[in-house]
């Protein structure tokens, strides 16, 4: 056989070598795909710790720290959205028994396209997955929202969580959120001796804004400077700033789904900085 024909042998056999390499990796990589698309999460969940945030695929919220992750297709959930309760109840609605849904309630608009109905009662928020719904009071919370604690005491200040408040928001300077046309209340808390007032909605805001705009980085870039501005006119001096830093603190790590209180710290000292 001439040189030439073995060449052209070669280059024969190479390209058919290439092609079943190329072949055996396709159909690798469309079985991994399939794998991934037809796996029970459920059944590959693990708990896991980062420092940064993360977007619930369970009730689209923003999430931070601990999380359950499906290693096969990356999917994360808030403890609370792997671990739903059955039917769970708040002290702010005394009497009301909510139950829950994996999917949000729905309806179609002027447009005749299809939007979210429900809010949160208690941050405001627009429901877009996982819910606890009360149907006899048409009530409804994010999993997370259910951790708001009726009463907290910080740093030697009582804050009590209210569903009416006369006093205005030391974040947005208004005594009710506003939603449009979606009339929700929402809730708020405020300290006993009257010096403080924060709608959780505004604080769910703050940190929806960030992650928008920073991503990871949204902790370490929140704009808190109009929350100070707001409160310059506040009495108490180092004992006012500390109270505000561990309250927002402690509210970002119920709202985040955070209970080892992981949210660094650089977050809340920018507060100090701008005071």
């Amino acid at each position: 056989m001439s040189k030439s024909g073995d060449n052209t042998s070669i280059r024969s056999r190479d390209n058919t070598s290439i092609r079943s390499r190329d072949n055996r990796s396709i159909r690798s990589r469309v079985n991994t795909s399939i794998r991934s698309q037809n796996h029970d999460c459920r059944k590959h969940y693990e708990l896991k710790r980062y420092a940064k945030l993360f977007n619930c695929d369970g009730c689209k919220m923003t999430g931070f720290g601990e999380r359950y992750t499906c290693n096969p297709c990356g999917r994360e959930l808030h403890k609370e959205c792997r671990h739903p309760k059955s039917e769970v109840s708040h002290e702010n609605f005394a009497g009301s028994v909510f139950k829950f849904h994996n999917k949000p309630f729905t309806r179609l608009n002027k447009k005749n396209h299809k939007e979210f109905s429900k809010c949160c009662d208690a941050c405001g928020k627009d429901i877009c997955g996982f819910n606890y719904h009360c149907k006899a009071d048409n009530k409804d919370l994010h999993p997370c929202c259910l951790k708001l604690k009726k009463k907290l005491e910080i740093d030697g200040t009582i804050f009590d969580l209210k569903t009416k408040v006369s006093s205005k928001c030391g974040k947005c300077g208004k005594r009710e959120i506003s939603r449009d046309e979606k009339n929700v209340l929402g809730w708020s808390y405020v300290s006993t001796c009257k010096k403080y007032h924060f709608h959780v909605y505004c604080i769910t805001e703050m940190v929806q804004e960030a992650y928008m705009k920073y991503g990871d980085l949204a902790l370490e870039n929140m704009d808190l400077k109009q929350l100070v501005r707001n409160n310059r006119n506040r009495s108490g001096g180092s004992t006012f700033i500390t109270t505000i830093k561990l309250f927002v603190k402690f509210l970002l790590s119920a709202l985040l789904g955070d209970p080892t209180m992981m949210i660094p710290n650089v977050m809340v000292e920018l507060i100090s900085r701008s005071m």
